[in-house]
Protein backbone atom coordinates (compact mmCIF):
# COMPACT_ATOMS: atom_id res chain seq x y z
CA UNK A 1 0.00 0.00 0.00
CA UNK A 2 1.04 3.40 -0.77
CA UNK A 3 1.83 6.03 2.26
CA UNK A 4 -0.56 7.77 3.43
CA UNK A 5 0.74 10.88 2.07
CA UNK A 6 0.53 9.78 -1.70
CA UNK A 7 -2.87 8.49 -0.98
CA UNK A 8 -3.98 12.00 0.11
CA UNK A 9 -3.11 12.47 -3.53
CA UNK A 10 -4.72 9.90 -4.82
CA UNK A 11 -7.94 10.71 -3.24
CA UNK A 12 -7.63 14.14 -3.54
CA UNK A 13 -7.20 13.58 -7.69
CA UNK A 14 -10.08 11.15 -7.80
CA UNK A 15 -7.63 7.97 -8.75
CA UNK A 16 -9.06 6.01 -5.55
CA UNK A 17 -11.98 6.19 -3.43
CA UNK A 18 -11.93 5.42 0.00
CA UNK A 19 -14.01 2.25 -0.72
CA UNK A 20 -11.64 0.95 -2.54
CA UNK A 21 -9.02 2.23 0.47
CA UNK A 22 -11.09 0.24 2.74
CA UNK A 23 -11.65 -3.04 0.60
CA UNK A 24 -8.05 -3.12 -0.06
CA UNK A 25 -7.21 -2.93 3.35
CA UNK A 26 -9.71 -6.04 4.55
CA UNK A 27 -8.34 -7.64 1.19
CA UNK A 28 -4.80 -7.63 2.63
CA UNK A 29 -6.22 -8.51 6.11
CA UNK A 30 -7.48 -11.78 4.76
CA UNK A 31 -4.64 -12.57 2.79
CA UNK A 32 -2.32 -12.62 5.99
CA UNK A 33 -4.39 -13.81 8.49
CA UNK A 34 -1.78 -16.29 9.39
CA UNK A 35 0.57 -13.13 10.93
CA UNK A 36 -2.13 -12.58 13.20
CA UNK A 37 -1.87 -8.84 13.08
CA UNK A 38 -5.48 -7.72 13.29
CA UNK A 39 -7.51 -8.44 16.45
CA UNK A 40 -10.62 -6.79 14.80
CA UNK A 41 -12.19 -5.16 11.73
CA UNK A 42 -14.68 -2.28 12.25
CA UNK A 43 -18.00 -3.93 11.13
CA UNK A 44 -19.12 -0.64 9.38
CA UNK A 45 -16.04 0.24 8.38
CA UNK A 46 -17.39 -0.13 4.56
CA UNK A 47 -20.51 2.26 5.37
CA UNK A 48 -17.96 4.96 7.09
CA UNK A 49 -15.73 4.87 3.96
CA UNK A 50 -18.61 5.51 1.38
CA UNK A 51 -19.85 8.53 3.98
CA UNK A 52 -15.79 9.87 3.62
CA UNK A 53 -16.29 9.65 -0.74
CA UNK A 54 -19.68 11.50 -0.63
CA UNK A 55 -18.37 14.10 1.81
CA UNK A 56 -15.46 14.62 -0.49
CA UNK A 57 -17.50 14.81 -3.53
CA UNK A 58 -19.39 17.51 -1.71
CA UNK A 59 -16.14 19.62 -0.71
CA UNK A 60 -16.65 18.67 3.17
CA UNK A 61 -13.02 17.32 3.84
CA UNK A 62 -12.77 17.11 8.04
CA UNK A 63 -8.87 16.81 7.83
CA UNK A 64 -5.78 15.88 6.08
CA UNK A 65 -6.46 11.90 7.00
CA UNK A 66 -9.89 11.93 5.59
CA UNK A 67 -10.93 8.92 4.20
CA UNK A 68 -7.35 7.31 5.59
CA UNK A 69 -7.80 3.75 7.07
CA UNK A 70 -5.53 3.04 9.72
CA UNK A 71 -5.30 0.86 12.79
CA UNK A 72 -5.23 1.47 16.44
CA UNK A 73 -4.01 -1.09 19.00
CA UNK A 74 -6.28 -2.64 20.89
CA UNK A 75 -5.81 -1.67 24.23
CA UNK A 76 -6.97 1.66 23.30
CA UNK A 77 -10.99 1.89 23.94
CA UNK A 78 -13.22 2.20 21.11
CA UNK A 79 -16.64 1.76 20.86
CA UNK A 80 -17.46 0.18 17.20
CA UNK A 81 -19.28 -2.64 18.31
CA UNK A 82 -15.78 -5.17 19.06
CA UNK A 83 -14.21 -5.65 22.48
CA UNK A 84 -11.33 -3.94 23.45
CA UNK A 85 -9.44 -6.99 25.13
CA UNK A 86 -5.61 -5.83 25.54
CA UNK A 87 -5.38 -9.47 23.81
CA UNK A 88 -6.38 -10.69 27.12
CA UNK A 89 -9.14 -13.65 27.99
CA UNK A 90 -9.79 -11.43 31.00
CA UNK A 91 -11.26 -8.87 28.67
CA UNK A 92 -13.05 -11.46 26.45
CA UNK A 93 -16.76 -9.59 26.88
CA UNK A 94 -15.53 -6.25 27.44
CA UNK A 95 -17.11 -3.37 25.43
CA UNK A 96 -15.92 -0.07 26.42
CA UNK A 97 -18.48 2.51 27.36
CA UNK A 98 -16.58 5.07 25.99
CA UNK A 99 -14.26 5.98 23.86
CA UNK A 100 -10.44 7.23 23.76
CA UNK A 101 -9.88 10.90 23.85
CA UNK A 102 -7.58 9.97 20.78
CA UNK A 103 -10.62 8.47 18.52
CA UNK A 104 -12.64 12.10 18.13
CA UNK A 105 -9.19 13.27 17.67
CA UNK A 106 -8.84 11.31 14.76
CA UNK A 107 -12.21 10.65 13.44
CA UNK A 108 -12.14 14.47 13.14
CA UNK A 109 -8.97 14.48 11.19
CA UNK A 110 -11.35 12.01 8.63
CA UNK A 111 -9.32 9.01 9.56
CA UNK A 112 -11.08 5.66 8.83
CA UNK A 113 -10.44 3.46 11.80
CA UNK A 114 -10.96 0.28 10.00
CA UNK A 115 -9.66 -2.28 12.96
CA UNK A 116 -7.82 -2.98 16.34
CA UNK A 117 -4.57 -4.49 15.74
CA UNK A 118 -3.26 -7.22 18.49
CA UNK A 119 -0.65 -6.79 21.31
CA UNK A 120 0.94 -8.26 23.71
CA UNK A 121 -1.35 -9.33 26.38
CA UNK A 122 -1.35 -6.38 28.89
CA UNK A 123 1.09 -4.68 26.18
CA UNK A 124 3.89 -6.87 27.48
CA UNK A 125 3.52 -6.46 31.12
CA UNK A 126 2.19 -9.95 32.50
CA UNK A 127 4.98 -12.02 32.44
CA UNK A 128 8.88 -12.18 33.07
CA UNK A 129 8.64 -16.21 32.11
CA UNK A 130 9.93 -16.05 28.78
CA UNK A 131 6.47 -14.67 26.99
CA UNK A 132 7.06 -14.20 23.94
CA UNK A 133 6.26 -10.42 22.28
CA UNK A 134 3.12 -10.31 20.32
CA UNK A 135 1.21 -13.09 22.84
CA UNK A 136 -1.58 -13.27 24.17
CA UNK A 137 -4.18 -15.13 25.28
CA UNK A 138 -7.51 -13.63 23.92
CA UNK A 139 -6.11 -13.60 20.05
CA UNK A 140 -2.78 -15.33 20.17
CA UNK A 141 0.85 -14.85 18.53
CA UNK A 142 1.34 -12.13 15.98
CA UNK A 143 4.33 -13.27 14.07
CA UNK A 144 7.12 -11.18 12.39
CA UNK A 145 5.53 -9.89 8.91
CA UNK A 146 8.66 -10.86 7.13
CA UNK A 147 10.77 -13.35 8.96
CA UNK A 148 9.40 -15.51 11.19
CA UNK A 149 12.45 -16.29 13.03
CA UNK A 150 12.62 -12.95 14.25
CA UNK A 151 11.38 -11.99 17.56
CA UNK A 152 8.66 -8.58 16.35
CA UNK A 153 9.82 -7.38 20.20
CA UNK A 154 7.57 -4.51 22.09
CA UNK A 155 3.76 -4.86 22.68
CA UNK A 156 2.59 -2.51 19.65
CA UNK A 157 3.42 -5.64 17.18
CA UNK A 158 0.20 -5.85 15.29
CA UNK A 159 0.26 -1.95 14.59
CA UNK A 160 3.65 -2.80 13.14
CA UNK A 161 3.05 -5.65 11.24
CA UNK A 162 -0.09 -4.19 9.68
CA UNK A 163 1.47 -1.22 8.43
CA UNK A 164 4.63 -2.90 7.12
CA UNK A 165 2.35 -6.05 5.15
CA UNK A 166 0.55 -3.34 3.96
CA UNK A 167 -2.92 -4.13 5.51
CA UNK A 168 -2.66 -0.47 6.24
CA UNK A 169 -0.64 2.81 5.33
CA UNK A 170 -0.64 3.87 9.23
CA UNK A 171 -1.18 2.67 12.93
CA UNK A 172 -1.54 4.02 16.49
CA UNK A 173 0.87 2.17 18.71
CA UNK A 174 1.40 3.13 22.17
CA UNK A 175 4.65 3.21 24.33
CA UNK A 176 5.80 2.48 28.23
CA UNK A 177 9.12 1.37 27.32
CA UNK A 178 10.11 0.82 24.15
CA UNK A 179 7.08 -0.70 23.07
CA UNK A 180 6.77 1.38 19.72
CA UNK A 181 10.54 1.67 18.78
CA UNK A 182 11.12 -2.24 19.62
CA UNK A 183 8.74 -3.31 17.06
CA UNK A 184 9.43 -0.48 14.56
CA UNK A 185 13.11 -1.71 14.98
CA UNK A 186 12.55 -5.43 14.12
CA UNK A 187 9.64 -4.85 11.67
CA UNK A 188 11.51 -2.05 9.59
CA UNK A 189 8.62 0.83 9.65
CA UNK A 190 8.84 4.16 10.95
CA UNK A 191 7.33 4.81 14.58
CA UNK A 192 7.48 8.00 16.63
CA UNK A 193 6.89 8.64 20.26
CA UNK A 194 6.08 12.02 21.01
CA UNK A 195 7.44 13.76 24.45
CA UNK A 196 5.05 12.66 26.99
CA UNK A 197 1.78 14.66 27.20
CA UNK A 198 1.41 15.43 23.50
CA UNK A 199 -1.01 12.78 23.50
CA UNK A 200 -3.99 12.08 25.50
CA UNK A 201 -3.80 8.69 27.86
CA UNK A 202 -7.06 8.79 28.75
CA UNK A 203 -9.27 5.70 27.34
CA UNK A 204 -5.99 3.75 27.14
CA UNK A 205 -5.48 0.18 29.03
CA UNK A 206 -2.86 1.86 31.45
CA UNK A 207 0.53 0.88 32.60
CA UNK A 208 2.13 3.84 33.68
CA UNK A 209 0.83 7.39 34.44
CA UNK A 210 3.48 8.76 33.92
CA UNK A 211 5.40 7.11 30.86
CA UNK A 212 1.88 5.77 29.03
CA UNK A 213 1.88 7.63 25.44
CA UNK A 214 0.09 6.69 22.12
CA UNK A 215 1.94 6.99 18.79
CA UNK A 216 2.01 6.74 14.84
CA UNK A 217 3.80 4.01 13.05
CA UNK A 218 3.74 4.25 9.38
CA UNK A 219 6.18 3.88 6.36
CA UNK A 220 7.73 7.20 6.48
CA UNK A 221 8.57 10.22 9.17
CA UNK A 222 6.37 12.26 7.35
CA UNK A 223 3.31 10.13 7.60
CA UNK A 224 3.68 9.95 11.30
CA UNK A 225 3.62 13.95 11.52
CA UNK A 226 0.21 13.81 9.64
CA UNK A 227 -1.15 11.38 11.70
CA UNK A 228 0.59 13.24 14.91
CA UNK A 229 -0.93 16.60 13.40
CA UNK A 230 -4.65 14.88 14.36
CA UNK A 231 -3.79 13.36 18.04
CA UNK A 232 -1.60 16.49 19.41
CA UNK A 233 -4.04 18.29 21.58
CA UNK A 234 -4.73 19.14 24.73
CA UNK A 235 -7.30 16.76 26.90
CA UNK A 236 -10.13 17.86 29.35
CA UNK A 237 -9.88 14.51 30.37
CA UNK A 238 -5.97 14.15 31.04
CA UNK A 239 -4.24 17.18 32.61
CA UNK A 240 -0.52 15.84 31.70
CA UNK A 241 -1.48 17.42 27.88
CA UNK A 242 -2.43 21.02 29.27
CA UNK A 243 0.45 24.01 29.50
CA UNK A 244 3.01 22.64 27.41
CA UNK A 245 4.59 24.00 23.97
CA UNK A 246 3.43 22.57 21.43
CA UNK A 247 4.14 22.87 17.37
CA UNK A 248 0.83 24.05 16.00
CA UNK A 249 1.25 21.61 12.86
CA UNK A 250 4.42 19.22 12.12
CA UNK A 251 4.11 18.80 8.40
CA UNK A 252 3.99 22.37 7.86
CA UNK A 253 7.02 22.67 10.22
CA UNK A 254 8.93 19.80 7.82
CA UNK A 255 7.94 21.40 4.79
CA UNK A 256 9.01 24.92 5.49
CA UNK A 257 12.27 24.44 7.82
CA UNK A 258 15.68 22.77 7.63
CA UNK A 259 16.82 22.74 10.96
CA UNK A 260 20.50 23.18 11.09
CA UNK A 261 23.41 22.42 14.05
CA UNK A 262 24.98 19.24 15.73
CA UNK A 263 23.39 16.21 16.20
CA UNK A 264 25.60 13.36 18.40
CA UNK A 265 26.00 9.64 17.36
CA UNK A 266 26.07 7.75 21.41
CA UNK A 267 28.02 5.01 22.07
CA UNK A 268 27.69 3.03 25.00
CA UNK A 269 31.16 2.57 26.78
CA UNK A 270 29.25 -1.16 28.51
CA UNK A 271 27.83 -2.63 25.25
CA UNK A 272 28.71 -4.75 23.05
CA UNK A 273 28.92 -3.83 19.63
CA UNK A 274 28.39 -6.21 16.76
CA UNK A 275 30.33 -5.42 12.67
CA UNK A 276 26.41 -4.55 11.64
CA UNK A 277 26.01 -2.13 14.19
CA UNK A 278 29.34 -0.17 13.31
CA UNK A 279 28.30 -0.38 9.89
CA UNK A 280 25.02 0.91 10.66
CA UNK A 281 26.67 3.67 12.93
CA UNK A 282 29.07 4.21 10.07
CA UNK A 283 26.62 5.16 7.34
CA UNK A 284 24.27 7.00 9.77
CA UNK A 285 27.12 9.27 10.47
CA UNK A 286 28.48 9.47 6.92
CA UNK A 287 24.64 10.54 5.81
CA UNK A 288 24.37 13.12 8.45
CA UNK A 289 27.20 14.92 7.28
CA UNK A 290 25.72 14.95 3.31
CA UNK A 291 22.99 16.73 5.12
CA UNK A 292 24.90 19.16 6.42
CA UNK A 293 24.67 18.46 10.08
CA UNK A 294 27.97 18.78 12.73
CA UNK A 295 28.30 15.29 13.92
CA UNK A 296 29.69 14.81 17.14
CA UNK A 297 30.34 11.38 18.76
CA UNK A 298 29.72 10.80 22.67
CA UNK A 299 30.70 7.55 24.38
CA UNK A 300 29.20 6.96 28.02
CA UNK A 301 28.21 4.68 30.46
CA UNK A 302 24.64 2.70 30.48
CA UNK A 303 23.45 3.39 33.71
CA UNK A 304 21.21 0.20 35.21
CA UNK A 305 17.68 1.52 34.96
CA UNK A 306 15.62 0.19 37.42
CA UNK A 307 12.57 0.94 35.95
CA UNK A 308 10.75 -2.23 37.46
CA UNK A 309 10.39 -0.95 40.69
CA UNK A 310 8.28 2.28 39.29
CA UNK A 311 6.22 0.28 36.99
CA UNK A 312 4.88 -2.03 39.18
CA UNK A 313 3.74 0.38 41.65
CA UNK A 314 2.20 2.68 38.83
CA UNK A 315 0.73 -0.26 37.09
CA UNK A 316 -1.36 -1.71 40.56
CA UNK A 317 -2.15 1.88 40.44
CA UNK A 318 -2.84 3.02 37.43
CA UNK A 319 -5.67 -0.79 36.23
CA UNK A 320 -7.53 -0.47 39.66
CA UNK A 321 -8.23 3.38 38.72
CA UNK A 322 -8.97 1.96 34.81
CA UNK A 323 -11.13 -0.63 36.36
CA UNK A 324 -13.21 1.68 38.95
CA UNK A 325 -13.67 4.11 35.55
CA UNK A 326 -15.59 1.13 33.24
CA UNK A 327 -17.21 -0.42 36.69
CA UNK A 328 -20.65 -2.73 35.13
CA UNK A 329 -18.80 -3.29 31.79
CA UNK A 330 -16.53 -5.98 33.64
CA UNK A 331 -16.48 -8.25 35.93
CA UNK A 332 -13.37 -7.32 37.37
CA UNK A 333 -12.78 -4.42 39.84
CA UNK A 334 -9.30 -4.52 40.71
CA UNK A 335 -6.04 -6.45 39.90
CA UNK A 336 -6.90 -8.86 41.95
CA UNK A 337 -10.09 -10.00 40.29
CA UNK A 338 -7.76 -10.26 36.97
CA UNK A 339 -5.38 -12.42 39.06
CA UNK A 340 -7.97 -14.41 40.04
CA UNK A 341 -9.97 -14.77 36.85
CA UNK A 342 -6.35 -15.99 34.95
CA UNK A 343 -5.97 -18.59 37.94
CA UNK A 344 -9.64 -20.08 37.25
CA UNK A 345 -8.59 -20.21 33.50
CA UNK A 346 -4.94 -21.29 33.75
CA UNK A 347 -4.81 -23.05 30.97
CA UNK A 348 -5.48 -20.46 28.58
CA UNK A 349 -4.51 -17.77 30.46
CA UNK A 350 -1.50 -18.53 31.94
CA UNK A 351 1.04 -20.51 29.57
CA UNK A 352 3.75 -18.30 30.67
CA UNK A 353 2.09 -17.34 33.86
CA UNK A 354 1.42 -13.98 35.32
CA UNK A 355 4.35 -12.86 37.42
CA UNK A 356 4.79 -9.34 36.72
CA UNK A 357 0.96 -9.06 37.86
CA UNK A 358 1.30 -10.28 40.92
CA UNK A 359 4.39 -8.76 41.52
CA UNK A 360 2.37 -5.46 41.24
CA UNK A 361 -0.24 -6.61 43.10
CA UNK A 362 2.26 -7.31 46.01
CA UNK A 363 3.00 -3.51 46.18
CA UNK A 364 1.02 -0.94 47.95
CA UNK A 365 0.09 1.20 44.55
CA UNK A 366 0.29 4.30 46.58
CA UNK A 367 2.15 6.62 44.28
CA UNK A 368 2.57 9.15 47.26
CA UNK A 369 4.44 6.91 49.25
CA UNK A 370 8.05 7.32 50.43
CA UNK A 371 9.02 4.40 48.51
CA UNK A 372 7.44 5.18 45.59
CA UNK A 373 8.84 8.96 45.60
CA UNK A 374 12.39 7.47 45.97
CA UNK A 375 12.21 5.20 42.93
CA UNK A 376 10.94 7.75 41.07
CA UNK A 377 13.49 10.66 42.00
CA UNK A 378 16.54 8.12 41.42
CA UNK A 379 14.82 6.73 37.98
CA UNK A 380 14.56 10.71 36.97
CA UNK A 381 18.15 11.25 37.73
CA UNK A 382 19.47 8.41 35.85
CA UNK A 383 17.02 8.81 32.99
CA UNK A 384 17.79 12.43 32.38
CA UNK A 385 21.10 11.73 30.90
CA UNK A 386 20.14 12.61 27.55
CA UNK A 387 18.44 15.29 27.50
CA UNK A 388 21.03 17.21 29.46
CA UNK A 389 23.59 15.20 26.60
CA UNK A 390 21.72 17.50 24.45
CA UNK A 391 21.89 20.61 26.27
CA UNK A 392 25.26 20.61 27.51
CA UNK A 393 26.68 20.06 23.88
CA UNK A 394 23.70 21.85 21.75
CA UNK A 395 22.22 19.31 19.93
CA UNK A 396 18.97 18.72 18.25
CA UNK A 397 19.28 15.03 18.52
CA UNK A 398 21.01 12.15 19.54
CA UNK A 399 21.07 8.58 17.41
CA UNK A 400 22.06 5.19 18.08
CA UNK A 401 21.55 1.88 16.36
CA UNK A 402 19.57 0.64 19.34
CA UNK A 403 16.73 1.92 21.18
CA UNK A 404 17.51 2.85 24.97
CA UNK A 405 15.09 3.46 27.96
CA UNK A 406 16.15 6.70 28.71
CA UNK A 407 13.77 8.53 26.17
CA UNK A 408 10.07 7.13 27.39
CA UNK A 409 11.06 7.47 31.35
CA UNK A 410 12.45 10.74 31.08
CA UNK A 411 9.53 12.18 28.75
CA UNK A 412 11.87 12.43 25.25
CA UNK A 413 10.29 12.19 21.92
CA UNK A 414 11.99 9.64 19.68
CA UNK A 415 11.85 8.18 16.08
CA UNK A 416 13.12 4.93 14.37
CA UNK A 417 14.39 4.70 11.26
CA UNK A 418 14.41 1.77 9.16
CA UNK A 419 18.16 0.64 8.12
CA UNK A 420 17.99 -2.34 6.16
CA UNK A 421 18.75 -5.94 6.76
CA UNK A 422 22.15 -6.52 7.83
CA UNK A 423 23.06 -11.05 7.20
CA UNK A 424 19.71 -11.65 8.39
CA UNK A 425 19.24 -9.16 11.21
CA UNK A 426 16.83 -5.74 10.99
CA UNK A 427 18.72 -2.92 11.99
CA UNK A 428 17.55 1.23 12.79
CA UNK A 429 18.63 3.78 13.76
CA UNK A 430 16.65 5.76 17.07
CA UNK A 431 17.08 9.45 16.92
CA UNK A 432 16.08 10.50 20.54
CA UNK A 433 14.93 14.89 20.55
CA UNK A 434 14.86 17.22 23.87
CA UNK A 435 11.50 17.56 25.22
CA UNK A 436 8.91 19.52 23.67
CA UNK A 437 11.20 19.98 20.42
CA UNK A 438 9.30 17.17 19.04
CA UNK A 439 9.67 19.76 15.89
CA UNK A 440 13.03 19.83 15.20
CA UNK A 441 13.23 16.28 15.60
CA UNK A 442 11.18 14.90 13.04
CA UNK A 443 12.12 17.58 10.58
CA UNK A 444 15.64 15.97 11.17
CA UNK A 445 14.38 12.51 11.00
CA UNK A 446 12.53 13.18 7.94
CA UNK A 447 15.15 14.67 5.93
CA UNK A 448 17.94 11.52 7.02
CA UNK A 449 14.70 9.24 5.66
CA UNK A 450 14.83 11.05 2.77
CA UNK A 451 18.87 10.55 2.67
CA UNK A 452 18.30 7.15 2.13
Amino acid sequence: MKSIKELKKDLEKGLITSVELVEEAIKNHQNWLDKNAIASIHPKALEIAKTCDEERKKGNIKGSLHGIPIVIKDNILYQDGTITSCNSYAFHDFYPPYNASIIAMLENAGAILIGKANLSEFAYFMSDDKMPSGYGSMHGQVKHPFDEKIDPYGSSTGSAVAVKLGIVPGAIGTETNGLLMAPAYQTQIVSYKPTFGYVSKYGIIPISPTQDTAGPMAQTVYDCAMIMDAINQEDINDLDTHGLKRCSSFVKYIEAHKVKGNVGLLKLSNHAYSSEDEEVYQNAKQKLLNLGFNVKELVIEHPKLDNQSTLLIEFKYAMNQFLKGVKGYTPHQSLSDIIEFNKKHQERCLKYGQTILEASNQTDGDLKGNTYQKFRENLLKEASILENLMIEHDLISVAAPLWMGFAPIYGNPSVCIPEGIYHGLPKSMVFVGKKYHDHELLNLAHRYQMEQ
